[in-house]
């Protein structure tokens, strides 16, 4: 399985719980089209003073979306760069909530 991991912080004027609405229409729709396997949770950063390392990211938000394969991952990327008239408005609902993205993509191996 592919997945890519996102870490942010909220805009300004958003809380988390229009983010999560936000991100699930996206999700639904994403799913609907057989570009997206799942999303986890959006989950809260908590702060540990030794298991927290990342010095260099502050990001308080962070979840994964998981795809089948690297191929549907490029589907969907392929998809919302189309400005495709279905998902663009509930892509742009989830970017609308959030500054400062971060993406990071990982293969599992079994």
């Amino acid at each position: 399985m592919f997945h890519m991991h996102t870490s942010f912080d909220l805009a300004g004027d958003a809380c988390i719980s229009q983010f999560r609405h936000a991100l699930d229409d996206f999700s639904s729709l994403m799913l609907s089209k057989d570009l997206l396997v799942k999303t986890g949770p959006v989950l809260e950063r908590c702060k540990h003073p030794i298991m927290d390392t990342d010095v260099q990211r502050a990001h308080e938000y962070f979840f994964v979306m998981s795809f089948r394969d690297r191929e549907q991952c490029d589907a969907a990327v392929e998809h919302i760069q189309k400005v495709a008239k279905d998902s663009d408005p509930v892509h742009r609902a989830v970017y609308a909530n959030i500054v400062d993205p971060v993406f990071s993509c990982w293969l599992d191996k079994d």
